[in-house]
């Protein structure tokens, strides 16, 4: 039987009342593991459970989440796995993240109102022509789109940027839909629900808290970034 990682705490971290995972402890660190019954591909089962799991371990203290399906064959090749990631950036990391949580906030715009102030702007012509340009224009009015809609949430979510450490840009599935992640205090939580739950003109959802997993710092960043981009290589 080999064993699932699910994330490294500090030693000596609180485990939820009745929860399947446990501690294996390497000095002032420990990952979180479970057993692996069977060797076969991750269940949605398995997936639901990791998350859950993850979130459960919240109230004990900071939490960096390994990747979704990491596996070890025991506890000899999980406590290597940790030290392999290095001392100082667990430490780095698990003080940073004390106290803070990642909540995503989901907004679906309508599309005929997307269109509507995209033809507003001039984008959409409305002409005729081959299929090259006809398939060049449509893709041109959804970049437009894209970049209205980020426009919009820039404001919407002014706010909720006000009380967050860091934002973080999670892909979207649709043209029309925007997803954020924001790194913030615990005792923050609600008022970021609260304020997502005003917002009106669009579908708006919040879930959360979850680990961070878009603010595990594991390389250096400059200064200079700017972007939403997430940094992190461990999470969902």
């Amino acid at each position: 039987m080999s064993l699932f990682l699910h994330g490294v705490v500090r030693a000596g971290h609180r485990l939820p009342e009745g929860s399947p995972l446990r501690l294996v402890g390497l000095d002032e660190y420990a990952v979180v593991v479970s057993d692996r019954r069977a060797d076969h591909g991750l269940t949605e089962q398995e997936a639901t459970d990791h998350l859950a799991g993850l979130c459960a371990l919240l109230p004990g203290g900071p939490v960096l989440p390994l990747r979704i399906g990491t596996t070890a064959v025991d506890e000899a090749a999980a406590r290597a796995a940790v030290v392999a990631l290095g001392t100082s950036v667990l430490r780095h990391n698990l003080e940073r993240l004390d106290g803070v949580a990642e909540m995503h906030v989901r907004l679906v715009f309508d599309e005929d109102t997307a269109l509507r102030a995209v033809h507003a702007q001039g984008t959409f012509t409305g002409r005729g022509g081959d299929l090259t340009s006809t398939i060049a224009q449509g893709e041109l009015i959804a970049r437009e789109i894209v970049a209205w809609r980020r426009n919009q949430v820039d404001s919407m979510l002014a706010p909720v940027a006000a009380m967050a450490r860091s934002v973080a840009l999670v892909d979207a599935p649709e043209h029309t839909e925007e997803i954020r992640a924001f790194l913030v205090r615990l005792d923050r939580v609600e008022a970021v629900r609260n304020a997502v739950t005003g917002l009106g003109d669009v579908v708006a959802t919040c879930a959360g808290p979850l680990p961070a997993f878009h603010f595990l710092e594991l390389t250096p960043r400059t200064a200079q970034r700017q972007d939403f981009r997430p940094a992190s290589r461990w999470g969902w």
